[in-house]
């Protein structure tokens, strides 16, 4: 029998579980806002390692990234500049990425997260982060004015002491099981697999490098993607609700070989799948609540920070590490440490409910397979209607009653009148 070995480290004013882009950029947060501060990342993996996502970062996360100097990381990358939206009887629209609000960039980039979780990790070890890998949580107490962490590698078990735990270790969150906290039921959750290809044509059907999203095609109900990387490599996938997986008794490979086929018939050479694995994505239609902090926090998939429109999550992930520690990093040895957690559960809330619930919505409407042909059929004469479904995907746009009006209107006008209408 293994006899396991317990040992103490040194405390720390804040540990994060998981050094994914939401943990990183919350370590490489408090570090600026103050360099004292003692801070440490814990994962499970050894990185660089895999993990799966349609690997697109749009403005939200280049902004973040630029926020303290780290847009280096995406040097050399090449830049996509629209996205090809299809729907049923193969409608389709493809249209550049608008200028969104409060970000300087309108591109997105592809880059495979083996590389880019890496790259943000490397900028916190930067900053005298300690980065301790193969290191899986275990679960935490309440010790006075201190969380205690265990964790366990396979030789060793370790008892650490910090201020703050933050929980960033994604969608099947430890940190937020050993809370107490509800997971997401199965209509607030999604089920993907995503592979790799190489396709040497795909940026010649397209004429530029695009975002192909299908939504309504290869899956009823469910949106499929791909996403050009550097040289002739792509990220495709599929991803529907898990309610609906379940209840119809899908299987992802088939989802994926039926997405293959319709590349294949939109003449886009598909060679090399590799890499295929599956993952659950909670939606932020349903978020836990946290009434009482006692020095825990959680950010990114833990906090089930996920667009329902689109499946991305990195962007909201980053914004909340860096919100949770402008909220927190001057109150990490104060009685008010809790109130400043509470403080960034509310901001983040502020910030982006309104567009979590506009995301749902729309989701919710394109589930049918009719209001998606209708959409696409009114963005392909409408600019402001395409320009508002891509910063649902990409930004933080969110319905008002004006933009609901206008978009019934538009729904019930003849195509006819909306093509005249667009001429003019």
């Amino acid at each position: 029998m293994l006899n396991i070995m317990v040992h103490k480290f040194e405390n720390y004013d804040v540990i994060i579980v998981g050094g994914g882009p939401a943990g990183s950029n919350a370590a490489i947060s408090y570090k600026n806002l103050n360099p004292s501060l003692k801070i440490a990342i814990f994962d499970k993996a050894k990185f660089p390692r895999d993990k799966s996502c349609g690997d697109a970062i749009g403005p939200g996360v280049i902004n973040a990234l630029k926020r303290f100097g780290n847009a280096d990381i995406l040097e050399n990358e090449p830049q996509v500049v629209s996205t090809t939206l299809f729907g049923p009887d193969n409608v389709g629209i493809q249209n550049y990425i608008p200028q969104v609000k409060n970000k300087a960039d309108s591109v997105v980039y592809v880059i495979p997260r083996y590389e880019l979780d890496n790259r943000i990790l490397d900028k916190a070890k930067n900053l005298q982060v300690d980065v301790f890998e193969n290191y899986s949580f275990m679960n935490f107490e309440i010790e006075n004015d201190f969380v205690v962490v265990n964790f366990k590698t396979e030789e060793k078990q370790l008892s650490v002491k910090t201020k703050l735990l933050i929980g960033a270790d994604g969608a099947n969150s430890r940190v937020r099981k050993n809370m107490k906290l509800k997971s997401n039921t199965d209509k607030h959750k999604a089920i993907a697999i995503r592979a790799y290809i190489d396709s040497p044509n795909y940026l010649d059907i397209f004429k530029e490098r695009t975002l192909m999203f299908e939504i309504n095609v290869s899956a009823e109900k469910g949106y499929a993607w791909a996403f050009p990387s550097r040289d002739n490599m792509l990220n495709i996938g599929i991803g529907v609700p898990l309610n609906i997986f379940k209840k119809d008794n899908l299987d992802l490979d088939s989802l994926l070989n039926n997405f293959v086929g319709q590349l294949e018939k939109r003449g886009v050479i598909v060679e090399n799948v590799r890499l295929k694995k599956s993952y659950l994505l909670p939606f932020a239609s349903f978020r836990p609540k946290v009434s009482k902090p006692n020095r825990i926090a959680l950010i990114g998939d833990a906090s089930s920070m996920i667009n329902p429109m689109s499946g991305e999550g990195i962007f909201y992930g980053m914004e909340a590490g860096y919100l949770l520690a402008q909220n927190t990093f001057d109150k990490i040895n104060s009685e008010n440490i809790n109130q400043g957690i509470s403080n960034y559960y509310r901001e983040f809330n502020k910030r982006f409910n309104k567009h979590f619930l506009s995301c749902t919505l729309a989701r919710l409407i394109l589930q049918i397979p009719f209001m998606t042909k209708r959409l696409l059929n009114v963005a392909s004469n409408d600019q402001d209607t395409i320009d508002f479904v891509v910063e649902l995907l990409f930004d933080e746009a969110h319905l008002t009653l004006s933009e609901v009006s206008k978009l019934v209107i538009k729904f019930i006008i003849p195509q006819k009148i909306l093509k005249i209408m667009a001429k003019n």
